[in-house]
């Protein structure tokens, strides 16, 4: 049975009016004193066990998200403390060594009381917050955060805190060389995990509520994997019914720093939910209803977003039918094809879907040759339902393309036949990471040969 310690006042007296009368001579055996004394060489021991090595998720304040730590107690009273985060080092992995113990204060507080420069820039009350993610040299309050935690509980892999300054619960859980090797592994690994979970191309995640309520959540100023969120009920907005919280995001998932209450508060059937571990399909499963769910918006809805660029891809498999057909044809027609009885030339490199800002229209975009030469043919694009797309395009419209794509829409027939095929029937979509949903396989429903995938575009659109 794993050993549990508490050693919050109230727990205390609950426990003590529960007692019958033997169990009160029992625990009163031994004077106040020596109890603390035996507590503190508890949870001395309890750090120092099993390599000693801990994950200590690590919150500040509620205006900035959490910070991943991993911690080594070793016997001799030091500590090894490292990081991977915008604060420490320029970004880069970093280890430092300090001094460690648990001490009395009230009950047992977990105190690194010597300078960790890995870990006291947040406690430090001479540096003020940098704009972008350095620390400034104008002295102020800083990150006003803590370096010393009382122990609120503990098990054997376990141990949760509270900053004794800030009263914010920190949690620690113990960390497994089978896990990660080494320290730097680990942030190596998790800096993996949240590219394959969330994508800073993509706004609109949706969690839906075990009652059925959805909420679109976005970051909050920037993109969602700076866990900075923003909540609003899908039929709201986020300047009316609009909700703020951090988060931490760690190997399993998400925690936010506090439950998110406002879900309870809108419906008494729904958890106010705080934990969500990452599923094989990417979606975010909340731990504590096991029902409520955070994931990628329908990825029809992904062509609504500006900001995403799609690119066809070129490699084997991965195209196929009248789109791998008409592809190559492209590419020789741009090279052999005459125009005032001169064969162009060009080297037809790559075709994107993407929005064209500055003419708000969607447009099938291409690159020929290098520096500049780019062409623009413009689309209309509707969504049928979550999974489904259809394209249509006139080229009569006041707009039907830019300069470069009108010309090579005359000179290369294939292009048009290319341009015909987009428009021709409705295009399903699918996506193995429903969080991401990079790439997308866009197929064609009339005929399931012609497919392609599509990724997120490596050039400006």
């Amino acid at each position: 049975m794993k050993k549990i310690f508490y050693f919050s006042a109230l727990i205390l007296t609950l426990s003590l009016a529960a007692c019958a009368p033997s169990e009160v001579d029992d625990l009163f055996d031994e004077n106040p004193a020596t109890r603390l004394d035996n507590a503190i060489k508890s949870y001395t021991e309890l750090f120092q066990a099993d390599g000693g090595r801990w994950l200590m998720e690590y919150f500040c304040s509620a205006s900035e998200p959490g910070y991943n730590y991993i911690m080594t107690f070793h016997k001799d009273g030091t500590v090894d403390i490292a990081t991977k985060n915008s604060y420490v080092n320029g970004g880069a992995f970093y280890s430092d060594k300090s001094l460690w113990e648990v001490v009395s204060d009230y009950g047992p507080v977990l105190s690194f009381n010597t300078y960790n420069s890995a870990f006291h820039v947040f406690a430090n009350p001479e540096i003020e917050l940098g704009t972008s993610g350095t620390s400034s040299s104008t002295y102020g309050k800083g990150h006003e955060g803590d370096y010393e935690f009382v122990i609120i509980s503990a098990e054997h892999d376990k141990v949760k805190l509270r900053g004794k300054k800030t009263g914010i619960t920190i949690m620690m859980t113990r960390l497994s060389s089978e896990l990660a090797p080494t320290d730097e592994d680990y942030f190596t690994n998790l800096t993996s995990v949240l590219s394959a979970t969330f994508s800073n191309r993509v706004n609109n995640y949706v969690l839906t509520t075990g009652s059925g309520k959805r909420y679109i959540c976005n970051g909050d100023g920037g993109p969602i994997n700076s866990m900075f969120w923003s909540f609003y009920p899908e039929d709201g907005s986020l300047l009316d019914n609009g909700e703020y919280m951090n988060a931490i995001f760690t190997a399993k998932g998400v925690r936010f720093m506090e439950p998110l209450s406002f879900l309870s508060e809108y419906d008494e059937n729904d958890v106010a939910a705080q934990n969500f571990e990452i599923q094989p399909d990417g979606t975010l499963l909340c731990t504590e209803d096991g029902v409520t769910t955070i994931k990628g918006p329908a990825l029809a809805d992904l062509f609504h977003q500006k900001q995403i660029g799609w690119t066809l891809s070129k490699n084997e498999g991965e195209i196929s039918g009248d789109f791998l057909t008409l592809f190559n044809q492209i590419v020789d027609e741009a090279k052999n094809t005459k125009v005032n009885n001169k064969p162009l030339k060009y080297n037809f490199q790559w075709l994107q879907l993407g929005y064209d800002t500055g003419k708000a229209k969607y447009r099938l975009y291409f690159r020929y040759n290098s520096g500049n030469n780019y062409g623009s043919i413009y689309l209309n694009h509707e969504i049928v339902d979550d999974h489904t797309i259809k394209f249509s395009f006139d080229p009569n419209a006041e707009v039907a393309w830019d300069t470069n794509g009108g010309k090579l829409y005359e000179w290369l027939p294939s292009l048009r036949a290319m341009v015909q095929l987009f428009c021709t029937g409705e295009y399903e979509l699918s996506a193995t990471n429903f969080m991401v949903s990079n790439p997308l396989l866009l197929k064609s429903k009339s005929n399931p040969n012609n497919f392609v995938y599509i990724k997120f575009d490596t050039a400006n659109l």
